[in-house]
């Protein structure tokens, strides 16, 4: 090697012992083979508060007597016999005891690790260097960590004890025992509040004297804690002079924590930890305690919560059935009373017919057989008087018919369309069958034949007659297929019984297809029915506009909508005024 490279080799050198010297961020310290300090860097001048002028040339264990004290020098003469030591937090905690950067948790002393390693010259062992560093915060960390993950471990153990538990406020000694594991408590008291009197009992204790116990029945201390909502912690109890603490300091206890159970805005208890050994209560430990408080109240909460839902679900099944009961027999009532009503205007109706025919029949007698006499004012007014008994008599015939689709019986089966429409355009005049389109391949519906030979020839009467004056018919009847049942035009269905308010009973071959509704149309280009009257046109004696200028009774849409509604159908139209009529029928698909 040249001169030059010694001499740079020299320089990094140099720079390395001076950085080591001035700035490494741990101590080293060199000593000779009889343990005498020979270096001393400045973070051991920091830390130990002794300058290099202080410790040179003097034996480490002079100078640290602890260490020889702690029985640690093997690893020094080891070093000096040219064997390595490195000493852990786990064993020795630390080599030198140096003051903690940070005082924290109540350690003083700063925790290290230390390596004790021969330094050799020329193959022999020439001095010992000892570096130091200081793992105080990384040890806390972790220390920290591990507290943390048993806090969350007995946290969830509660959390899921508390859970699986009908009554968790009998679990308290379970709780008690799980907790004590955590942390050093021997003792617990655990109050309950009763909801209608307001008063703190004492449900359970333990690590108390039955004695003792006694003084914590009724404890004016902890009532009001528990109104306060904070926890609140006792240390020092046998040092205070607090007269309110006997109770705490007869049953031995040094510190304790009351935790008061809230739920919902609602005070449902008082949970209370304490220690007859330590005199003082961390933080950290207040805290989990908060959080098993909050746990257990929450539990206990949705257990009377639960309690009171049972209590509430057993009334209402109660009045459930006083109603199902009160509902019957209303309905039975209202049952009897339609029937009544129904039978009333089927007798009313058909006795009416009898007095009207006889108007009519002495009307054509007047004008037949006294035609002479009848002055032609007379006349008049006879043939006026011979038509109203024939208004008369379609009203009681459609009241007839529209009580006949309300009391028969309707057996629902498979009922092709076609033979339906040609079956009542073959009772109608040539005209009427002229004026009906019928588009080829009507679906088949679910539905009674009776009742849709009624419906078909209404809306096609209903067709015929609503058109401008000397203006022809035109209707076309077709059919479409949904997949969903179309609510009706009528807001307000027509009474029915209690019978219908169920489905009809059908086998399982009728009910085939039936998730499919049929919708059949019959299209009109007549006056057209404004929109404000669509919702009330299929109610009784109900007309649209104009209805004076046309023959009517207000009936024909109301058996219409009676008779859907009898065959488990709906029913509508779409409609504008001076725009012709686009009425329907839906039954399910056959």
């Amino acid at each position: 090697m040249s001169g030059v490279e010694e001499n740079s080799e020299s320089n990094r050198e140099k720079a390395l012992l001076s950085w080591v010297q001035q700035f490494a961020p741990y101590g080293v310290l060199t000593l000779d083979p009889s343990f005498r300090i020979q270096g001393w860097n400045h973070w051991m001048e920091t830390h130990s508060s002794l300058s290099v002028k202080e410790v040179i040339g003097k034996s480490i264990f002079a100078i640290f007597p602890e260490i020889a004290e702690r029985g640690l020098t093997p690893p020094f003469e080891r070093a000096s016999n040219g064997e390595a030591t490195v000493l852990s937090t786990t064993l020795h905690h630390h080599l030198l005891p140096l003051s903690a950067p940070k005082h924290e948790g109540g350690q003083d002393l700063m925790r290290q690790t230390a390596r004790i390693a021969p330094l050799l010259s020329n193959g022999a062992v020439s001095g010992i260097i000892v570096v130091i560093e200081d793992v105080t915060q990384r040890e806390r960390q972790a220390e920290a960590l591990i507290r943390q993950h048993r806090r969350q471990e007995i946290l969830s153990w509660i959390l899921a004890h508390l859970l699986k538990s009908e009554t968790p406020w009998k679990s308290m000694r379970q709780l008690f025992f799980k907790v004590a594991e955590h942390l050093d408590f021997d003792s617990f008291v655990f109050y309950l509040r009763d909801p209608e009197t307001g008063v703190l009992t004492l449900y359970e204790a333990g690590g108390i004297s039955l004695h003792a116990e006694k003084d914590f029945e009724n404890y004016p201390l902890f009532t009001r804690l528990a109104q306060s909502r904070e926890i609140t912690h006792f240390n020092s109890i046998q040092n205070s002079v607090e007269s309110d603490y006997s109770p705490l300091k007869n049953a031995g206890l040094a510190s304790a924590v009351g935790v008061p159970l809230f739920a919902n805005d609602r005070l449902l208890g008082l949970l209370c930890f304490a220690s007859s050994s330590r005199d003082f209560i961390a933080t950290d430990e207040s805290d989990l305690l908060m959080t098993i408080g909050q746990y257990l109240a929450i539990a206990v909460d949705r257990e009377k919560t639960s309690e009171l839902l049972v209590a509430a679900k057993d009334k209402l099944a109660n009045h459930a059935q006083d109603l199902e009961q009160m509902v019957e027999e209303r309905t039975t009532r209202l049952q009897e009373t339609i029937t009544e009503l129904e039978m009333f205007s089927y007798t009313l109706a058909h006795d009416l017919k009898a007095p009207v025919r006889g108007m009519i029949g002495f009307c054509n007698i007047l004008l037949e057989d006294f035609e002479k006499e009848l002055t032609p004012g007379v006349r008049r007014i006879v043939q006026r008087l011979a038509q109203t008994p024939h208004r008369m008599e379609t009203l009681i015939l459609n009241l007839l018919d529209f009580s006949k689709v309300s009391r028969q019986e309707v057996p629902l089966s498979r009922v092709e369309m076609q033979p339906i429409i040609e079956n009542v355009l073959s009772m109608r005049g040539n005209e009427v069958r002229m004026a009906v389109t019928v588009n080829s391949g009507l679906h088949a519906v679910h539905g009674n034949k009776e009742l849709l030979k009624q419906v078909i020839a209404n809306l096609i009467d209903n067709a015929v007659k609503f058109v401008e004056t000397a203006s022809p018919a035109k209707i076309s009847i077709y059919s479409e297929v949904l997949s969903e049942n179309s609510p009706s035009t009528r807001s307000s269905p027509l009474l029915f019984s209690a019978s219908e308010a169920s489905p009809a009973v059908l086998t399982s071959v009728q009910t085939e297809g039936l998730n499919h509704r049929v919708r059949i149309w019959v299209e009109d280009q007549g006056i057209g029915i404004p929109a404000e009257i669509h919702q009330k046109i299929f109610g009784i004696f109900e007309r649209g506009v104009n209805a004076d200028l046309y023959e009517g009774t207000g009936m024909g849409l109301a058996i219409v909508a009676r008779a859907m509604q009898r065959m488990r159908g709906t029913c509508g139209l779409e409609s504008e005024l001076g725009k012709g009529s686009r009425f329907w029928i839906e039954l399910p698909s056959a």
